[in-house]
């Protein structure tokens, strides 16, 4: 292990985490080496964060200190609903370490052992988002969400032996790998410029980014999927949009290739995108209370570390597009999905006559269906062992909340023309 250094303010770092498998391999043309293994997001350390000197993209925060901005969001959205997507979605966190030694003990468990010295050659030097991120996920983890973090798994890619003044070039070498995702291409086309006019002077409009690195919360690509589950052209009462749950970026898709359709279903659905957003906000803030009804409890709130036992960790995501609310809880997009992709059986609908309409006003809708919609989620969540993101994979969630919301809007006498 190579000496530590008289320059660094922060004190040497040992920790060790849990893989099955830990390869490295010499860098050609230096004494380094790389290695990689895949490990337990919840094993990785917090004092992992007092080694981010080396890393030229520290992750942004609000005023208040709070992490924000889509990157962050999209990480996560996968942390929390798409735990087992975590190892194939996200890059991985780079880390330049000191000393690295892989051992087995018995049984066949392997232990990976990194010990940190100086904090201008050591650290995450590449993923700092992810980590921060992570460390988000776990502090404000509800009950029914930890068993899910615990199937969440990371890329670990630890460079050894890095000369002190490789360091920068090596950080900006691999903070910069990163390509312009397809969005970012379609706000160039000018793909968006109808969803900027209709959200223009609305809540929540200065949390949409359509691009990398715009500010806002809210990547545009979760817009698109809400637009998608009321395009009555695409889905049915028989055909529902559950394979947008793991596959957001079929939205972006099928928003390309009806944009360019006439008449286009993509121009009849955005009038109503502000509707849609406040409808699914308010899904958000009554669902805790309606579970609650019928004997189902959100997670406990935890308290912050070194804090008064009063005081409450804030729990859930701001209501952009519901000026003035907050949510307590959070609500796993497993369930959110299916109960807003439920209302498209409230939508009159006839694209060559460019009919959009609500059968009945969202607000009065929602309040009469709610605790239907949320009984469907509580029975899936159980039936899939508390499985949050399984719940918003199976059309048969969709299809019950969808038949629950058709059959109040029929028992109530609607005239619904259901030619779907």
């Amino acid at each position: 292990m190579s000496n530590v250094s008289t320059h660094s303010s922060v004190r040497p770092f040992s920790f060790e985490v849990q893989t099955d498998e830990y390869r490295a391999q010499p860098i050609p043309g230096t004494n380094a080496k790389l290695g990689h293994c895949f490990v337990r997001v919840t094993d990785l350390p917090r004092d992992l964060e007092r080694f981010m000197e080396v890393n030229p993209r520290v992750p942004s925060t609000t005023k208040k200190g709070v992490l924000s901005g889509p990157v962050i969001k999209g990480i996560l959205d996968t942390l929390r609903d798409y735990p087992d997507d975590m190892a194939l979605k996200n890059q991985g966190v780079f880390l330049l370490a000191d000393d690295v030694s892989f051992e087995k003990k018995p049984g066949g468990v392997g232990f990976l052992k990194i010990t940190l010295t100086d904090s201008e050659r050591h650290g995450i030097v590449n993923g700092g988002h992810t980590f921060a991120a992570i460390r988000k996920a776990i502090e404000e983890a509800e009950e029914s969400e930890e068993a899910s973090l615990k199937r969440a798994y990371v890329r670990f890619h630890i460079f050894q032996g890095i000369e002190k003044e490789k360091v920068p070039e090596i950080a900006e070498g691999l903070n910069r790998s990163k390509q312009v995702d397809d969005p970012s291409l379609d706000n160039l086309r000018g793909y968006f410029d109808l969803i900027k006019d209709v959200m223009k002077g609305k809540p929540g409009e200065d949390q949409i980014a359509y691009h990398q690195g715009a500010l806002g919360d809210i990547y545009v690509t979760e817009l698109l999927v809400y637009l998608e589950m009321f395009n009555c052209e695409r889905f049915s009462g028989k055909r529902h949009p559950h394979n947008m749950f793991a596959r957001t970026k079929s939205a972006l898709e099928f928003f390309e290739t009806d944009t360019k359709k006439k008449p286009s279903p993509i121009n009849l659905l955005i009038p109503h995108l502000p509707e849609i957003l406040v409808l699914a906000d308010q899904i958000r803030l009554k669902t805790p209370d309606a579970a609650k009804q019928i004997g189902f409890k959100f997670g406990a709130l935890k308290e912050k570390e070194g804090a008064k036992k009063t005081a409450k960790l804030p729990k859930g995501e701001p209501l952009y597009f519901v000026p003035g609310k907050t949510t307590e809880y959070r609500v796993p997009r497993g369930w959110l999905y299916p109960m807003l992709a439920a209302f498209r059986s409230n939508v009159d609908w006839d694209l060559e006559h460019s009919k959009f309409q609500w059968y009945v006003p969202l607000d009065k809708l929602l309040a009469e269906v709610i605790t239907d919609l949320v009984q469907v989620c509580v029975t899936e969540h159980r039936d899939n062992n508390s499985k949050p993101d399984w719940v918003g994979k199976r059309e048969s969630t969709y299809g019950q909340c969808y038949d629950k919301l058709l059959l109040h809007l029929l028992r109530s006498r609607v005239n619904i023309d259901h030619h779907r």
